[in-house]
Parts: C-alpha cells; sequence; structure tokens
C-alpha cells in the first residue's frame, strides 16, 4: 500500500471520528434539551396543580363561575355545580332521617330543629329551581343534552312533583287545617330525597380509589340503621297519638324498667324517649325480643305485625348483599377490577390528563351502556340479526340493497 492510499485512510478515519462524535454530541444535546422540557413541563404542570388547589382567587372569579353555565345550562361536571350537589347531598341525609323523627316526636321536639329545617327547604326550593338547567346525559343514546326545553320537560316529567311538594310547610298546613293527623301524613313525601343517598352510595361503589366491601358494608350498615330509625319513630307516634288519659295502655306508657315508670312519658327527656324507641324497634326487627316491652293496643298489634313481615324481606336482603361480597364476581366488581388495571397501565406509562379522562369516561359510558353492546344479541338468529345491524346502520343497509 503506497503512502498516499494510507493518508486517505487515515482522513477517512478521521471524517468517521469526527462524525460519530458530532452524532454522539446531538444525541446528548437533544436528551438534555428533552430532560429540560420534561423537568419544565413537570414544574409548570406542578405550578398548575398547586394553582389550581390553591388560588381562591382565580377558583371564585367570575370567569370561573360562568364558564359552568353554557347558554344558560349549568354543566353538570363543573367544580360549583358539584359543590353544590355535595350541599345538597348533606341537607338530604339529614332531611332523610330527621323527617321521621319529626313526623314521629312532633309534640316534644326543641323549636331550634324547626328552624334548621326551614332553612334546609329553602335550599332545596333553591335546587329546584337549579334542576330546570343542568344538562345530562340520555339514557338512549348516551350523549350530554344541552338544550333548555328537553332539560325542563324531562325535569317536570321525573321528580319535579315530588320534590315541589316535599318543600311545602306541611306543619304549617297541619296547624291551618285544624290539626288534622291526616294531613301531617303528608310529610313522608319528603322521604323521597334518599334517593339523593342512594346514587351517592351507587357512585361511591364504582369509585376504585375506597374499597368495595368497605363501602357495601357501610351501605348495609346505613340500610338497617335507617329501617329501624324510621320504625322507632312510628313506634312513637302510635303512643303519643292517643290522649293523655289513656297513655297508660300504650307500650311505653305501660313500660317499667326496674323501679323507672315511663307512665307520665311526655315529661321525660327527649333522648331517653327516642333511645327507648330505638331499643323496641331494634329488639322487634331482630325478634329477639325479651317481653320487658311489647305492644299493647290493637294499633301496636297491627303495626308490629306489618314490621316484623318487612323484617323478613330485609333480612333477606341484608344477607344475600352479604354473601354476594364474599362470592366475587358482580358486574361493578368487574368494572372497578378493570379500572384499577386502566390506572395502573396509565399511570406507568405517565400518560396525560386529558387523554386520561377520556379512557376512564369511554369505560365509564362502555359500563353504563353495557346492555348495548353487540354481544348481547349473540344468540339471536343471524337473520333477525342483520336486520338489527341494518336498523342501527342504515347507511349499511343500503348499501347491501344496491350490491343485491
Amino acid at each position: 500500500m503506497t503512502e498516499k492510499e494510507r493518508e486517505k485512510e487515515r482522513e477517512e478515519e478521521r471524517e468517521e471520528e469526527g462524525v460519530l462524535e458530532t452524532s454522539s454530541l446531538d444525541e446528548r444535546e437533544y436528551e438534555i434539551q428533552e430532560l429540560r422540557e420534561r423537568l419544565k413541563s413537570s414544574r409548570v404542570s406542578r405550578f398548575n396543580l398547586i394553582e389550581n388547589e390553591l388560588s381562591w382567587r382565580k377558583k371564585f372569579s367570575r370567569e370561573s363561575l360562568l364558564a359552568g353555565i353554557k347558554d344558560f345550562v349549568i354543566l353538570p361536571h363543573h367544580w360549583w355545580y358539584r359543590a353544590w350537589s355535595t350541599f345538597i347531598l348533606l341537607w338530604a341525609v339529614y332531611s332523610s332521617f330527621f323527617t321521621p323523627m319529626e313526623f314521629g316526636f312532633f309534640r316534644g321536639l326543641p323549636q331550634h330543629l324547626f328552624l334548621l329545617d326551614f332553612i334546609g327547604q329553602i335550599a332545596f326550593l333553591v335546587d329546584i329551581v337549579l334542576q330546570f338547567f343542568v344538562a345530562y346525559r340520555d339514557s338512549q343514546t348516551y350523549r350530554m343534552v344541552y338544550k333548555r326545553t328537553p332539560i325542563a320537560l324531562r325535569y317536570l316529567k321525573s321528580s319535579f312533583v315530588f320534590d315541589l311538594l316535599g318543600c311545602m310547610p306541611w306543619d304549617i298546613i297541619y296547624k291551618a287545617c285544624g290539626r288534622k293527623e291526616e294531613v301531617r301524613y303528608l310529610l313522608w313525601i319528603r322521604l323521597y330525597r334518599v334517593r339523593k343517598v342512594h346514587d351517592f352510595l351507587y357512585k361511591l361503589e364504582k369509585d376504585i380509589r375506597i374499597n368495595y366491601i368497605i363501602t357495601r358494608i357501610i351501605k348495609l350498615i346505613v340500610v338497617e340503621l335507617y329501617c329501624t330509625h324510621t320504625a322507632a319513630c312510628i313506634f312513637y307516634y302510635l303512643a303519643t297519638t292517643l290522649p293523655e288519659s289513656q297513655e297508660g295502655y300504650t307500650w311505653i306508657g305501660s313500660l317499667k324498667m326496674g323501679d323507672f315508670s315511663y307512665s307520665h312519658f311526655r315529661e321525660i327527656d327527649l333522648g331517653k324517649r327516642y333511645i327507648t324507641s330505638l331499643y323496641f324497634a331494634i329488639v322487634t326487627m331482630a325478634t329477639v325480643g325479651y317481653g320487658d316491652i311489647h305492644a299493647v293496643n290493637m294499633r301496636e298489634m297491627l303495626f308490629v305485625m306489618i314490621y316484623v313481615s318487612f323484617d323478613m324481606v330485609l333480612g333477606a336482603y341484608l344477607i344475600g348483599n352479604m354473601t354476594a361480597l364474599i362470592v366475587k364476581g358482580s358486574k361493578t366488581e368487574k368494572f372497578r377490577d378493570k379500572m384499577t388495571d386502566l390506572m395502573k397501565y396509565m399511570n406507568r406509562n405517565r400518560l396525560g390528563r386529558d387523554i386520561c379522562e377520556q379512557i376512564k369516561g369511554h369505560f365509564r359510558l362502555q359500563y353504563e351502556s353495557s346492555y348495548t353492546n353487540a354481544a348481547a344479541i349473540q344468540e339471536i338468529p343471524i337473520s333477525i340479526r342483520s336486520k338489527v345491524i341494518r336498523e342501527e346502520n342504515p347507511i349499511y343497509g343500503r348499501l347491501q340493497k344496491s350490491s343485491m
């Protein structure tokens, strides 16, 4: 090999080394730039998170409040409407437990409780007005409806009448009608607000951040306590609606606990009367009555028979649900497991917040509309199934006819 050829090879090697060095420098610069962008984005995202959580001035600004309203229609997922829904939920819990007590212990409740109940009725009236402007998801198409006319018609057809009747001042109407007991029965319409608590517990069951078994157990305990609380109020109502001259002919008026007598039970402390009524309701529901408290007159006997018959259904419901917790495989539990795996995947791959919300929204929609899945019609004959497909897809049906 000549000297010129050797010099030429050396020059080529130097050029290759220079290219490699420049490429490695470019790769390092690219990695450094990428790292800077990641740090910058993470820093910006953290600052945005802190700003969204702690910036009350921005959160309560007029623009932020109006962001939840679109063409005079309230967006149900906006932060201020969710805060209002939580506020109404708390009042619904209070009203659901206070209504039976107001019905049964009407003649012995403190006045400040009636004032608190009046404030709650005003809050429910405001909620009735807001319901005429809240967008909803159509149960057939699963699309959000933002038109005010369908929203108002839907609310008028669903729960408007019960919500309005629940806000009526039945105690005032009862006194204006000459204290007729039949008027006070309309007070039970307010128990329709229990559906808000039921909807909240139903959403809580699908929340993967909370243990499913604990949620179900809490729900069963709430159902049991609510039933016994209502029965206790009715037991006391049956005793207190009789004249004072017949107090001894009631379950509580004839009651004696050791040396203590309940002969003048209206003068006893409210808490003691309620605990005694709740004790009677629980031992009757569990059918382990000790004989110390029992029905005395005919009205009490009739209610005890109805209550014990209801308790058999309630016991079957509680036992069935407890069995279902042990034997896994419910639809909600499968959805929670799938969402848990999905969250792990998104966190592992560090997907963006917007795409994560879209994926979770898709799976929630798929869970709610699972009965519309094509798998539901797999057992139908092919001839009928093809007609169903043509009905669902008119374009496909026209193409099939044109091809024939």
